[in-house]
């Protein structure tokens, strides 16, 4: 950790930019003509997943950060390339150099094109989501697992959940920390017996299930209304990880799976005190009519099987009095540009203000470590 840093920082939210090439170099053959990739045009560099109903999405609307160093020579009117991001979106070593720099012992890692997940074609879904995890542990993470602590995604739609259930096995024996899973699936609540398989194979597993917001979602990026279109989508996929939390408790999953746990990934944590008191009072009133019957409150289901991160997010610490602080995780979001680097510690010390040192220390390193039960090693 930098001898400037007043805190020692594990990030619970951050990000590659998978390469260029990730799929081309990775896919079977017979998925080629649809593997994703970025497409370089006039007016900038494109992700796109061919001969699909995929959109075309801006390099860049991932959020990954410019390169400081090559900020002054972007054409503006040639649009964001590839190549101008940080190194350390998807190269291991760069990237811990830039953890150094902001005193974070380490991350979880999550994909940056998480509009795989909204793939329909669930054997093209599949095969992409199974090349990510091949590259994310065996060229990104192996560089420092305690440091770069990988997310293996988990395909589900409209295929057999015995895949998400393997490639969960596959990565829980090569070094998974956690799963991930959409925020939605088109047709189908978490609830469904559907997926009664898989949660009960990730509950024998023991690792935790993350809904990252984003993931099966899609912005549309095509028309005169993008602004407004791709903010929308942005604030309003936060605000829906709510709605997964309702999702999976009114599908009464944390009452058939009480060993499954969950979290809620950059959706911040100010909402969490209002909706749980509001779920706790519709309960109180309602839970004669609730089906299938709970035992307990929604709130109680959350503090027991729930965590939730944030990067940036003063009302919700001015609500710690009303939350569990053990079930918070501090995170740094890199490289996006809504995340913190690199003025990591400036946010702590901002949205910390006030707050006693050990439950700072809690919610910014020691919770996630003991969830992910990594011992990071900072140079």
């Amino acid at each position: 950790m930098t001898t400037a840093a007043k805190y020692r920082l594990f990030s619970a939210d951050s990000h590659v930019v998978e390469p260029r090439t990730l799929w081309l170099d990775r896919l079977p053959k017979r998925f080629q003509h649809q593997a994703p990739q970025v497409e370089s045009r006039e007016d900038g560099d494109y992700f796109i997943i061919p001969n699909t109903n995929m959109p075309a999405k801006p390099v860049g609307t991932e959020g990954a950060m410019i390169d400081s160093k090559i900020a002054g020579r972007i054409d503006s009117a040639k649009g964001y390339r590839f190549e101008q991001q940080r190194p350390g979106a998807n190269d291991a070593k760069a990237r811990l150099l830039d953890q150094d720099s902001q005193g974070v012992t380490g991350e979880v890692i999550y994909p940056g094109w998480l509009i795989v997940h909204s793939i329909q074609d669930f054997d093209l879904k599949a095969a992409c989501v199974s090349a990510y995890n091949d590259w994310l542990f065996e060229d990104f993470c192996s560089y420092d697992p305690n440091r770069l602590v990988g997310a293996a995604a988990l395909p589900v739609g409209n295929g057999p959940i015995e895949a998400a259930i393997a490639e969960a096995h596959k990565w829980a024996d090569r070094g998974a920390k956690t799963f991930l899973l959409p925020q939605a699936v088109p047709g189908k609540a978490w609830g469904d017996e559907h997926f009664d398989p898989m949660w009960a194979a990730l509950e024998e597993i023991g690792l935790p299930v993350s809904f990252h917001q984003a993931a099966g979602q899609v912005a549309v990026f095509d028309n005169k209304l993008t602004p407004g279109a791709f903010w929308t989508i942005a604030i309003g996929n936060k605000i829906s990880l709510g709605w997964v939390f309702m999702q999976l408790v009114y599908g009464a999953i944390p009452e058939r799976f009480p060993n499954l746990r969950f979290v809620l990934v950059e959706g911040g944590i100010g909402w969490i005190a209002y909706q749980l008191t509001t779920m706790d009072h519709m309960f109180d009133d309602h839970h004669a009519w609730t089906v299938p019957e709970l035992k307990m409150k929604p709130s109680d289901y959350f503090w027991r099987q729930f965590w939730a991160t944030f990067e940036d997010d003063r009302p919700g610490i001015l609500t710690l009095p009303l939350l569990d602080p053990g079930r918070l995780m501090w995170a740094g979001d890199y490289p996006h540009t809504e995340g913190n680097f690199p003025r990591g510690q400036e946010y702590v010390e901002h949205d910390f203000e006030g707050v006693a040192p050990a439950v700072t220390q809690a919610i910014t390193y020691d919770n996630a470590v003991k969830l992910y039960q990594v011992e990071p090693q900072a140079t």
